[in-house]
């Protein structure tokens, strides 16, 4: 072989095996194209759904295809992470269990368009949540080594997510929500708050009491329910909650919160206001006020009498004299006789 001729096909092969390193097998070995790319499917329990994929061969030549279906971890933006290996004992959560496709062997003419059916047979036991599964179709000799292509990443698919049993069953109302008006501290005060059930199942509501002080700060909050009574289905129950009694005068908000639901949660929530005025407190702050009331009375009192001295206007002086004073004109005697006086003009 001449010189030449062995250093071009060194030089292709080099080109050959650089370009296996930067482009994925699958797009060198794949003559073969599958769509939908995915399928976002809402189901409930005990449902049968039937979708189709089509296969196209892209070929000049006929090409043999075998299905596998893996259940995938996918990310939020619905990009499959991993395969992850099926549970071999609880079919319930077991997504790979629900798909019924053909697992023989497809075969292709060049250029042609085939259309495979699946089935979705949906557990009646399936636990409510989002299930993603992956249905590659990869060439081989067998099905076991198509499937191996297909876990390796090597082959085309479709992703079929399936999103279980998440309507919403469970529904509350609020119908009340009270604060004692004022909290004076001399026995026990309750918020009372009643909800009513119109769904079709029991539910267990949850959640909490937040109270706020004027300025908006959280002073104090109350677990709601803690005994988990559940309301029955059509019917209302009346809830109670210990309000705290270690606060202030003033004025308070009381936030309630209220969660329910097993599989989708929901919020009800409701404001109202009570005031405080604790009568121990109110005692203190009277005998307080009084204290002071008198302590201000005897100074005002004591600073006046002090004024009334310094201008001479508190006392008067009183002289006696003692004997007889001596007659004068103006004096009466009344031991005289009187005096009769006698007209002269008749």
């Amino acid at each position: 072989m001449p010189c030449r001729f062995k250093h071009l096909l060194s030089l292709v092969t080099l080109v050959l095996v650089s370009t296996e390193l930067f482009f994925p097998i699958s797009l060198l070995a794949v003559g073969h194209t599958v769509s939908p790319l995915a399928f976002n499917l809402n189901v409930e329990k005990r449902d049968i759904i039937t979708e189709t994929i089509t296969l196209t061969n892209q070929t000049g030549q006929q090409i043999r295809l075998y299905a596998s279906v893996n259940e995938v971890a996918v990310d939020g933006e619905g990009v499959v992470e991993a395969f992850v290996e099926p549970s071999r004992v609880d079919r319930t959560n077991t997504p790979t269990s629900w798909i019924e496709i053909n697992r023989g062997r497809i075969e292709l003419l060049p250029g042609e368009v085939k259309e495979v059916p699946f089935t979705i047979r949906m557990n009646p036991n399936t636990a409510p949540g989002d299930y993603s599964v992956f249905i590659g179709f990869a060439e081989g000799s067998n099905q076991p080594e198509a499937s191996a292509k297909v876990m390796s990443g090597q082959a085309p698919g479709t992703l079929v997510n399936l999103v279980v049993d998440k309507k919403q069953n469970q529904f509350l109302r609020l119908e009340r929500f009270v604060v004692d008006k004022f909290v004076t501290g001399r026995g026990v005060s309750e918020a009372t708050y009643i909800l009513n059930n119109p769904g079709v199942v029991d539910v267990v509501p949850k959640g909490e009491i937040i109270f706020y002080d004027g300025k908006g700060n959280e002073v104090a909050a109350v677990l709601l329910n803690p005994e988990s009574v559940p309301i029955p289905r059509a019917e209302s129950v009346t809830y109670t909650a210990i309000v705290p009694n270690d606060l202030l005068i003033g004025k308070y908000k009381a936030f309630l919160s209220v969660e329910y639901g097993e599989n989708l949660t929901d919020t009800i929530q409701d404001t109202t206001y009570f005031y405080v005025f604790p009568l121990f407190q109110l005692s203190i702050i009277f005998l307080v006020l009084l204290i002071l009331a008198v302590l201000v009375t005897l100074y005002v009192h004591r600073h006046f009498d002090r004024d009334l001295d310094d201008q001479g206007a508190e006392s008067v002086a009183l002289y006696l004299k003692t004997g007889l004073s001596p007659e004068v004109h103006h004096d009466i005697d009344l031991k005289k006789k009187p005096i009769v006086l006698v007209d002269t003009h008749d």
